[in-house]
């Protein structure tokens, strides 16, 4: 695997502007718009943000964060050890969304884990609960959910449909669920990658933020020379591209030893059920505020 970053370092920076988050756990036929009803959670407890005190004389001034975050959902059954999301990459375009105040445009793009194979309904998939978790955590968030996801699909296909997808939506932020059906179809990692590193090239010159997910654990492939190839594939990546990986692979083998049968996993022993989904929403939305965190600290100093 790719070197991993340490989560520490993040949470430290925003320590530094005064900023105190909930400590990040170091934790597939396209289709419209997903038009939610929000799921009725309990009032999500705000961090205020702490009032600025004037500069001394002759000391450069700095701002404090624009932002207010509240704790994001911390489930017991998705506590893992490992780290759920790796990278410290600043998502500029989705903070600018909100502090425009308008709607953040979230591409959810992948393969059966996007189309929500495996959940008992559409509200137990992962694009609606990041949908309604995000919009728990993040004061003023209101997100547009486009679930973008195909069956089978290998990233080949997901990356010709996203540039169409884009014309059209125009997202601030794409969360890409990548690399499971490559794996699975023996696609080399060489080949997969050099497709990788050029659609995110390609987002970047357009200026869309990227989460990526990286292929679920699944015990009889855990072994696999080819499975794990593009898991370290999509590692190594992600941290050359700066671009922040939700680290489903690691978390999910973290899962699987702590409740040993896998009761993330459906009945065909591959796909997630409603378990595995909430807490690949809660893995993502870790990644997601963490980013929006360093966006704001880094435009909050004045040098």
């Amino acid at each position: 695997m790719g070197r991993r970053i340490s989560v520490f370092n993040v949470l430290m920076a925003c320590a530094a502007v005064g900023l105190v988050p909930h400590a990040a756990v170091a934790t597939d036929a396209s289709r419209p718009a997903v038009e939610t009803k929000k799921a009725i959670e309990p009032p999500a407890r705000v961090v205020p943000l702490a009032a600025p005190s004037g500069p001394a004389a002759g000391q450069a001034t700095k701002r404090s964060p624009l932002l207010r975050f509240a704790t994001p959902r911390d489930s017991t059954e998705c506590k893992v050890k490992s780290p759920a999301y790796e990278g410290r990459a600043p998502l500029r375009a989705v903070r600018r969304a909100i502090l425009q105040n308008r709607p953040v445009r979230v591409i959810a793009l992948g393969s059966s884990s996007t189309v929500g194979v495996g959940a008992s309904s559409p509200r137990a998939t992962y694009p609606i609960r990041l949908e309604n978790d995000l919009e728990g955590v993040i004061e003023g968030l209101k997100v547009e959910m486009y679930a973008r996801g195909q069956s089978g699909e290998v990233a080949e296909g997901a990356a010709e449909r996203l540039k169409i997808d884009v014309a059209e939506i125009r997202p601030d932020l794409v969360v890409w669920q990548v690399g499971t059906n490559d794996a699975v179809a023996r696609i080399d990692a060489e080949t997969f990658g050099s497709l990788l590193r050029d659609t995110l090239a390609w987002l970047a010159s357009h200026k869309i933020d990227v989460v990526l997910i990286d292929p679920q654990y699944v015990e009889r492939l855990a072994q696999d020379a080819r499975y794990t190839s593009i898991v370290n594939e999509i590692s190594k990546i992600a941290s050359e591209k700066r671009v922040l990986l939700v680290n489903r692979f690691d978390a999910m083998a973290d899962l699987a030893r702590q409740h040993p049968g896998s009761s993330y996993l459906s009945n065909d022993r591959f796909h997630l059920n409603d378990l595995g989904y909430r807490c690949m929403a809660e893995y993502a939305t870790r990644a997601i505020v963490a980013g929006i965190i360093q966006a704001d600290t880094e435009n909050g100093a004045m040098h």
